[in-house]
């Protein structure tokens, strides 16, 4: 089990930075786009926005793998853990650590924009209403049956609603009035 685990880990870890460099990519890419048809930037979320949580989730995020990164050398020396994982192992997880942040990070900073999706937007816009509409679905829930209001629908019969019952001991108020 030596060495799979770092290997499984540093695989992960190249995969983050990876998808994380193809993100960013796609998001620059989009702005040049919208920058050669004469768009403007978009704009800074405001600070009542709730994009601004992201970036302030960010740093917190690192911090947090930060403790944990020291907080597993700490444990792995601490308790000799070189009798079940190997010194790859552990710079394994920890680089898929890193490559976590790093995509995290990536992620907040450039973040995908309305850019991207003005053009598929306006080509939508150009369809006659017929088409852009979806299509409504062949089998449609039939509406759900109402229950009684105040019965248990045991046996098809029900309990007699609150208003004909008097102080809640069971007794209809017609049979009180006969007595």
């Amino acid at each position: 089990m030596r060495y799979f685990i770092g290997l499984g880990c540093v695989l992960v870890g190249v995969a983050l930075i990876y998808f994380a460099n193809a993100h960013k990519k796609r998001v620059l890419d989009a702005r040049a786009a919208a920058a050669a048809r004469g768009e403007p930037p978009p704009p800074e979320p405001a600070l009542n926005s709730i994009a601004v949580f992201g970036e302030i989730v960010g740093p917190i995020i690192l911090f947090f793998l930060g403790y944990l990164a020291l907080k597993t050398t700490f444990v792995y020396f601490a308790f000799d853990g070189g009798r079940y994982l190997s010194y790859f192992d552990l710079g394994g997880f920890l680089f898929a650590i890193g490559g976590y942040g790093f995509w995290i990070m990536t992620r907040t900073k450039y973040r995908v924009s309305d850019l991207a999706a003005r053009p598929a937007l306006e080509a939508n816009e150009a369809k006659p209403a017929h088409q852009t509409e979806a299509a409504a679905p062949a089998h449609r829930m039939a509406a759900p049956a109402l229950a009684p209001a105040n019965g248990n629908g045991v046996n098809g019969e029900h309990q007699q609603p609150a208003a004909a019952t008097s102080r809640g001991n069971g007794r209809t108020l017609a049979a009180t009035e006969q007595s």
